[in-house]
């Protein structure tokens, strides 16, 4: 599961990381974000038919293009890795509408076995990972449009995978995390075979990630500073 995440690099560094071609006017304006929530938007990359990499804003909650209304992407905000090509809401876009999503890091909240509140925690990259300091969620996209008509809306989820020994200490699944050196991989537009993308599907190594657990101001999607980072006290 990942409910709640963070982006507070510039989008002109993610540009560069994720080795953007084009960047969207509305992306440009992206300013950096400490807690992302559901059916906010966030920066998402993804390729053209060409293989060129965009940067575009998206709406965290993904809807397929039958749907009713936008509603139900607060239920599809993450998407299990390994059911996913074969459930109708992700099948398409598993198979032709994939994306990264950068983050610095996500939090998740531990419960306490006597009861007490639950503990917030950040999950971020470690310099094995990356030195950017950027994770890579893999994603998927999707375009949804009122039946009335109006402004197409576009909308991603967060591919998820079990637990590795670091996040499990608060939750049973996380996010599939990509390096660098498979993003192409992942975006190419032309790679439409299912059991060719399953070799990037697994538990990333324990050596990724390391977590820190923070004060409780997170839990409330109001709070979206720099704070929210500091050590729990």
């Amino acid at each position: 599961m990942c409910g709640r995440y963070h982006q507070h690099k510039p989008i002109d560094a993610l540009a560069l990381m994720f080795e953007v071609g084009e960047a969207l006017d509305e992306a440009a304006s992206f300013t950096p974000r400490w807690n992302i929530a559901p059916t906010q938007h966030a920066p998402v990359v993804r390729a053209r038919p060409d293989g060129r990499r965009t940067l575009s804003m998206m709406r965290w909650g993904l809807v397929p293009p039958w749907a009713l209304d936008l509603s139900g992407g607060a239920r599809c905000i993450n998407a299990r890795a390994e059911t996913a090509p074969d459930k109708p809401t992700f099948r398409e876009p598993v198979r032709q509408r994939r994306c990264l999503v950068p983050a610095t890091g996500w939090y998740e909240w531990q419960v306490q076995p006597d009861g007490t509140p639950k503990r917030a925690f950040t999950f971020e990259p470690t310099t094995a990972f990356t030195s950017a300091g950027v994770f890579a969620f893999a994603g998927l996209w999707s375009q949804w449009r009122p039946r009335a008509g109006g402004e197409v809306v576009e909308t991603f989820t967060v591919l998820t995978v079990d637990a590795n020994a670091v996040a499990a200490v608060a939750h049973a699944r996380m996010p599939l995390l990509l390096a660098a050196g498979t993003w192409s991989h992942w975006l190419d537009p032309g790679e439409r075979r299912v059991e060719a993308l399953a070799p990037l599907v697994h538990t990333p190594p324990d050596a990724w990630i390391h977590a820190r657990r923070v004060g409780p101001r997170v839990n409330s999607v109001r709070n979206d500073d720099a704070a929210l980072l500091d050590p729990a006290t």
